[in-house]
């Protein structure tokens, strides 16, 4: 009798992913347009015996618009750089409510990508109840090192982009779908004429 393969593969993939990978606290998403207003999304487990009470987030240079999601239980400070049009947050602060060990929580905002190609690092700063600091802000080394305190990185891409050929592209592509759907309908009319004979 043949086993079934799905848990064998999961235990493999599982064995092969570091357990640390789980810990870190992670921005995301991962990747973003230029110049888009994104949610982004503070994901923060605690892998400590004692209670996680405070967050710093230092915000990434090139990030517009900054505006901390309500978080109920929490109380939640920014700090700014420059005044009027020209303030910029550069650091939101969680503090006052709890995420008990083993368990996990996340944290919100909203934010303008820069308007060019770049990379967003996101240096974190854990507070747990018995005075820890675990500080998220090493470059990763893409090993899974469980001694590397890894910030989390989100990608600005230009996904607005069109080079030259980009419209003769597209019209090639629809002539292509043109002469298809032709020949579909032609097969088709075939295939009718032949079932009438």
């Amino acid at each position: 009798m043949r086993k079934p393969l799905l848990p064998i593969i999961i235990t493999i993939f599982a064995s092969l992913v570091p357990l640390s990978a789980s810990a870190h606290v992670v921005v995301g998403p991962a990747q973003v347009g230029v110049g888009a207003l994104q949610a982004f999304s503070v994901g923060v487990p605690n892998e400590r015996d004692s209670a996680t009470v405070a967050l710093r987030l230092v915000i990434p240079g090139g990030l517009a618009s900054v505006r901390p999601n309500v978080k109920p239980g929490w109380t939640i400070a920014m700090a700014k750089t420059g005044s009027g049009d020209d303030a910029r947050v550069t650091e939101i602060t969680w503090t006052g409510g709890q995420i008990p060990p083993d368990q996990r929580d996340e944290f919100a905002l909203s934010a303008q990508a820069p308007a060019q190609p770049t990379s967003l690092t996101w240096k974190a700063y854990q507070t747990y109840a018995d005075g820890t600091v675990v500080s998220w802000d090493q470059a990763p080394d893409g090993k899974g090192d469980e001694h590397i305190k890894p910030y989390s990185v989100t990608k600005v891409i230009d996904d607005l982009a069109t080079g030259p050929t980009t419209p003769a592209t597209s019209a090639a592509m629809a002539q292509t779908a043109l002469v298809i759907a032709s020949l579909a309908l032609l097969v088709a009319a075939a295939g009718f004429v032949r079932r009438r004979r």
